[in-house]
């Protein structure tokens, strides 16, 4: 697995990316020019700052903490599931087969759920790896967005390969090449553009075209992120609305 560079040599590739000057970030960000120039250099950046380069960036303040290799606080962490159900249970088997129409019921049926803040009993990420690699980012991207690595989801979401689960898990860990195609399947799960997404990892990625037989799903790739703030109870809920709508037909 390719050693993860520090956060300021991948944050200078992502601006070299954009055709951004580091004065033009810190304006658009509000901040202090000395301040992006630290990071830069090498500097560790600190939660404020991370909090307003993320909008600035296109990101969410929460992928950006894990891009940075950091912990996410826990006003920004996705809802803690004890269960076996997770988001991407309400993504595939069947989700992407139904109709825009259906799709669109389900979304404000999750939008309509009533926050349900609850005191996070561990951290997230909360994997115990200290040791940080493109790899694990590319999980914890998923994590965040409360869905576990599933090779079903990362083709029929992400364009990728018709690989096992397995595969892809261990790609993630360095065991096999974490190549162009992987990548570009956890890009559009997780909707930050491939090359932007090579660039804060640190890697050489070619963006790949979409090539299934039908359009890339954006709606559920806007729907996971949605339904990350969702406990237990309520992703049962969501999960049992879904069903109800191909039942009815939204198929």
């Amino acid at each position: 697995m390719t050693d993860l560079p520090p956060f300021g040599a991948r944050l200078a590739r992502l601006l070299e990316h954009r055709g951004l000057r580091a004065a033009g970030l810190a304006e658009a960000a509000g901040v202090l020019l000395a301040r992006i120039d630290a990071v830069l250099g090498g500097g560790v950046p600190d939660d404020p700052l991370l909090r307003r380069l993320a909008p600035t960036l296109g990101l969410h303040a929460a992928d950006l903490f894990l891009i940075a290799a950091r912990g996410v606080p826990d006003d920004l962490a996705p809802a803690e599931l004890n269960g076996s159900d997770e988001v991407g249970s309400l993504l595939i088997w069947g989700a992407h087969t139904m109709d825009v129409q259906a799709r669109a019921r389900l979304r404000r049926f999750v939008d309509g759920l009533p926050s349900r803040a609850r005191p996070r009993t561990r951290p997230f990420p909360s994997d115990g790896r200290r040791s940080v690699t493109p790899g694990l980012i590319l999980r914890r991207l998923l994590s965040n967005r409360n869905i576990r690595i599933n090779g079903v989801l990362l083709q029929e979401l992400g364009g990728g390969r018709h690989l096992d689960t397995e595969t892809y898990a261990l790609a993630c860990a360095g065991r096999l090449p974490l190549d162009d195609d992987c990548v570009n399947a956890f890009a559009r799960v997780t909707a930050i553009p491939v090359g932007e997404l090579a660039a804060l990892l640190g890697l050489r990625v070619a963006e790949l075209p979409w090539d299934m037989r039908y359009p890339w799903p954006a709606d559920l790739v806007e729907l996971a992120w949605a339904a990350r703030r969702l406990d237990d109870e309520q992703l049962r809920a969501a999960l049992h609305y879904r069903d109800g709508l191909r039942n009815a037909g939204g198929c």
